[in-house]
């Protein structure tokens, strides 16, 4: 499988078979992402997509309780409240370019008011679970640059609260504003105190509440942010609330919080299934298979068109004239269409020209067994779908599906099938490359079982190119040397697809996050595109022996 690994066909980092295929990236509107293989009616219904999507609540809490909260972390640096503020205004910001719909709140403990549905002491809701906006953005924005004097007249802090009652209030403020039907609920939690609770009874009271918390599938995402010289010992409580691995968890943490700021733009595609069809194997013999997006290009949003009067927003209607007495003609009644055949017009009705595409239910089906290195490069004309069993739809899929991968893995076979995408759609010749389970040292599944499907091309497709070849001597063992070495200087360490942001992208939500907030200019973005101009001028020399 490395030859497939290196022409682009990732693996999936989701969970193992389980019914439906849940946990899979797909990404946009399924419609642009499926190949223009006909021109089907009614899409949603024809490609069996989920009309369920849970959208994500995030409730930042953070916590002002110690003495030293409004103290910078680092020398020159930002304070606790301040950082986890910073967070939720960079979360605000990703969620309004890549996922408007779902909900943000911020919650403050060990602060002088309460502010929160149970009406516990020193907890204030500082805004709300809702959808992001252009408004609360400004507003979190003059929060981070309040001052600590500010901020202490205004919300006090150093105040104890007892942290069942923090579990508590978010418990219901997620339960009144994202019902686990429709959201996915999750709490950042921020803290630079690594022992909350001192008595029994706290400590016990408070893993009761974050026990019942997961219960109601809320996940919990921790960030310790201790201060400058100090240890965060995850042992001494916080372990045994939060189910993460204490080995270097604080670390990583703050790496995490890092890189929160390059993901501002990056757009959030939804998990969701694109397809759900049958693999037919032989007679009688089925796979229920879903099918999901791996990768697909990101675009520029189209631009949607209002009413400059009322921002409503316009619909467009398309009507036929007649060229000669500018009547509207009527699509049935007053158009036909024809075919040209030698010279002559052979007209055909919208019916029979949809008769005409039907070639057959969607689905696929197996044509046979091809050894896999036949596969070459040249044969991938579109981005790969990847297959996996849905046992929903036929039981038993999983258990045939993984007898088949095992098979074609031992014999290193791929698959050539039919496959029809839809109804009115075109078929297609398509292969299955087999893809075994992969789990890391921990047991935790870092790539999924299943089959990548590639779309062959048609014979009519595939341009011979004969281009002479350059009658040059061959080149000197020096050269050749000296081409290896600087191929061997310019080796990127760590490359990997998708680890770079597209600048154009970037470029333009920056321009629409300034639209929206009313800032002056667009934030800087980087292009990483860009050449690495210092490391090519310390590999100067090794060009010039090249030349």
């Amino acid at each position: 499988m490395a030859l497939f690994d290196d022409l682009g066909f990732p693996g999936l980092g989701s969970g193992g078979y389980s019914h439906g295929g849940g946990g899979f990236v797909g990404t946009g509107d399924p419609r642009d992402e499926m190949p223009d293989f006909g021109d089907g009616l009614d899409a949603d219904e024809e490609l069996g997509l989920d009309t369920k999507q849970l959208r994500d609540a995030v409730l930042l809490v953070i916590d002002c309780t110690q003495p030293n909260a409004l103290s910078p972390l680092q020398e020159g640096g930002r304070s606790l409240v301040a950082e986890g503020l910073a967070a939720a205004s960079t979360l605000l910001k990703r969620k309004v370019v890549s996922a408007p719909e779902d909900k943000v709140g911020i919650a403050l403990f060990g602060v002088r008011e309460k502010l929160n549905p149970n009406g516990f002491e020193g907890i204030r809701v500082l805004q709300e679970l809702d959808r992001p906006s252009a408004l609360r953005i400004k507003q979190l924005e003059a929060e981070i640059v309040r001052t600590p004097a500010s901020f202490e007249e205004r919300y006090g802090f150093g105040r104890a609260v007892p942290l069942s009652d923090v579990f508590w209030t978010c418990t219901t403020v997620l339960n009144l504003a994202a019902p686990t039907k429709q959201f996915e609920p999750r709490v950042w939690l921020f803290t630079s105190n690594d022992l909350p609770c001192e008595l029994p009874g706290e400590r016990e009271a408070a893993e009761t509440r974050a026990r019942d918390l997961r219960d109601l599938g809320v996940s919990i995402e921790f960030f310790p942010l201790p201060h400058a010289g100090a240890k965060f010992c995850m042992e001494r409580f916080w372990e045994r609330v939060i189910l993460v691995d204490a080995d270097d968890f604080v670390d990583r943490a703050v790496v995490t919080l890092q890189n929160l700021e390059r993901w501002i733009r990056m757009r959030e595609h939804r998990k969701r299934t694109l397809q759900r069809l049958a693999l037919h194997l032989c007679d009688g013999a089925e796979i229920g298979v879903s099918i999901y997006c791996t990768t697909i290009e990101a675009k520029v949003p189209q631009p949607v068109y209002l009413l400059n009067e009322n921002n409503k927003l316009l619909k467009s209607e398309t009507r036929n004239l007649c060229g000669t007495t500018g009547a509207i003609l009527h699509p049935v009644d007053d158009i036909e269409t024809f075919v040209e055949l030698a010279g002559k017009r052979v007209y055909m009705s919208s019916p029979e020209v949809a008769e005409t595409k039907q070639f057959g239910e969607p689905g696929m089906h197996l044509l046979g067994f091809k050894p896999a290195t036949t596969l070459q490069p040249h044969h991938r004309i579109f981005h790969s779908y990847f297959v996996y069993p849905n046992e929903r739809a036929v039981k038993g899929s999983s258990a045939l599906c993984q007898a088949l991968i095992d098979t074609m893995m031992e014999r290193k076979l791929m698959a050539v099938i039919r496959y029809v995408a839809r109804r009115n759609a075109t078929p297609c010749l398509a292969v299955l490359l087999p893809q075994a389970e992969v789990v890391d040292e921990d047991g935790i599944q870092t790539r999924s079982p299943g089959f990548h499907m590639i779309r062959l091309p048609w014979g009519e497709e595939i341009r011979t190119v004969g281009l002479p070849s350059p009658e040059l001597p061959p080149p000197s063992p020096d050269l050749a040397a000296a081409a290896r070495r600087v191929v061997a200087s310019m080796h990127l360490g760590g490359f990997r697809p998708g680890c770079a942001e597209n600048p154009v992208l970037q470029k333009h939500y920056a321009a629409v996050q300034a639209l929206a907030l009313g800032e002056d200019k667009p934030a800087e973005t980087v292009d990483v595109l860009q050449p690495d101009l210092k490391a090519l001028e310390e590999k100067a020399p090794i060009f010039c022996e090249w030349r």
